[in-house]
Parts: structure tokens; C-alpha cells; sequence
């Protein structure tokens, strides 16, 4: 916290360097699968420490963030909160100047479904994953066979 006291995240300490790679803006250069999820698990882990993660969280939420990992959240489990907070009544239209405002308070006052959506969200990933890997090894040993 600076002399405004004004709170700055727990990522704005790391080189922009790391922060493209563990937030994912950069994840081409690390190739190594473990290491790209050891990176994104570090960076959540960051974020759940963060306190401006609501704040953080609710900006790329209302911005429409497309990529990365923000707030500790990827982009179907926002699109999911983003989607709860419009049935819980809240406006974010364009129209609306306290969006990000009301955004913010309504995912401090829902840590629960923060937790619940990012893991859904974890969960449909993973599914998919192992979907492709086995359909990739599935792929492998058909070509194998038909060499051999």
C-alpha cells in the first residue's frame, strides 16, 4: 500500500515478464504441459491471496475479457458469473456507470459461487483434456498399427 492508500494487487510486485507467463498473455514460451500448469496454479493461488481480486475479477468481467486467467477465474467460469449476477438482478449494461462497482460488491458477497463456478469450470476443462489425450493415443496407435 502506497502513502494514497491505494492497494495494489499481489501480481503487480512480479516482473511483467512472469506475469505474461503465469497469467497466460505469454504461454508460448513455456512448453512443458506440467510446467504451463504449475504456472496457471501458481497464478490462481496468487490471486485467491490478492486483495483486489473482486475488483480485478469484476473488470474483466465487465470488459468481456476473451483470454487468460483473471482474478483467479478463466474465461467460461466468468462468462458463468457474469451470467448469475444478470440473474440476480444486477445491471451490467454499458448504460450503467456503477457496474463495475455493484459487480465487485456482488462477488465479495458470493465467494461460494466464485469457488463452485471456477470449478465447474476446472472440471469441464479437465473432461476435455482427457478427451483429446485419448483421442490423440487413440489416433497414435491406429497409425501404428496400420504400419506395422
Amino acid at each position: 500500500m502506497n502513502g494514497s492508500n491505494h492497494i495494489t494487487g499481489v501480481c503487480s510486485g512480479l516482473p511483467l515478464g512472469i506475469q505474461d507467463i503465469m497469467w497466460g498473455t505469454d504461454n508460448g514460451r513455456v512448453k512443458n504441459r506440467s510446467d504451463q500448469r504449475t504456472l496457471k496454479s501458481t497464478a490462481r493461488i496468487l490471486c485467491d491471496m490478492c486483495p483486489i481480486q473482486a475488483e480485478c475479477l469484476a473488470q474483466s468481467i465487465i470488459g468481456r475479457e476473451q483470454h487468460n486467467r483473471i482474478g483467479g477465474v478463466d474465461v467460461k467460469a466468468r462468462r458463468m458469473l457474469r451470467r448469475h449476477a444478470e440473474i440476480d438482478g444486477l445491471d451490467l449494461s454499458n448504460s450503467n456507470p456503477a457496474r463495475t462497482r455493484n459487480l465487485t460488491t456482488w462477488l465479495r458477497d458470493h465467494p461460494e459461487l466464485v469457488r463452485e463456478v471456477r470449478e465447474q469450470s476446472s472440471t469441464r476443462e479437465g473432461r476435455r483434456r482427457r478427451s483429446e489425450d485419448q483421442y490423440v493415443y487413440r489416433q497414435r496407435k491406429a497409425v501404428k498399427q496400420a504400419v506395422e
